[in-house]
């Protein structure tokens, strides 16, 4: 949501989003519900059906870089997947000043790639890569009050409340289709659960507690 608040990329412009987890898969209705043109890329099958059944037509299994309607054409490249492949993928499809976003937490290196290379694509393709630190906008927004003055004042347009606000209204007013995408879970043990995820016996992408179990 803050990349969307903050990104120089305009309603109509080619977006990729890379990694269709939790993240990614709400970071490609963001953008979609603002009018860009997203696609997703994803080496998961199962994955790409989950985000074209939720609305996003577009997946691709790798980017996409031998297509002449994306090379150089797209504006932003959101990282949710912290695989640095991903990245220089993405430093190399963008359009000349695009941007690559890091969303994505990249725990531990999965490949064996040279820092050389992504240097090289951000050189020669003039790309703006940076953070995807969600706390660079103000939590919240305030006006200027002179009885206030000393508490200060930032009079910002976007802030992570409002942000928050966006999605909620979104998510509420069914703009993201989560039809299958959603798992309830009681929280009575969550060691269980874990276990689950880390097994991958749960395929859904979205897990949801449901506290009122507690009280049964």
């Amino acid at each position: 949501m803050t990349t969307l608040m903050t990104t120089k990329a305009r309603t109509g412009d080619k977006v990729i989003v890379c990694g269709a987890g939790p993240v990614g898969i709400l970071a490609a209705h963001n953008f979609s519900i603002g009018g860009y043109d997203v696609a997703v890329v994803e080496p998961d099958p199962l994955r790409r059906q989950q985000v074209e059944r939720s609305g996003i037509p577009l997946t691709f299994a790798s980017m996409p870089l031998d297509d002449q309607a994306y090379k150089g054409q797209v504006a932003l490249v959101l990282d949710c997947s912290g695989n640095e492949a991903a990245v220089l993928d993405g430093c190399k499809i963008v359009r000349k000043r695009g941007e690559v976003v890091l969303v994505g937490v990249p725990w531990y290196a999965q490949t064996k790639l040279l820092a050389h290379e992504v240097l090289n694509a951000i050189f020669f393709n003039f790309v703006e890569l940076r953070s995807g630190w969600e706390w660079e906008i103000p939590v919240l927004s305030s006006d200027f009050k002179w009885e206030e003055l000393l508490e200060g004042y930032n009079n910002a347009p976007y802030s992570t409340f409002s942000g928050f606000q966006r999605a909620m209204r979104w998510l509420y007013s069914d703009k993201i289709n989560l039809e299958g995408l959603i798992t309830i879970v009681s929280p009575k043990d969550p060691e269980k659960i874990y276990k689950r995820i880390q097994s991958r016996l749960i395929i859904e992408p979205f897990i949801v507690y449901d506290w009122l179990d507690l009280l049964s």
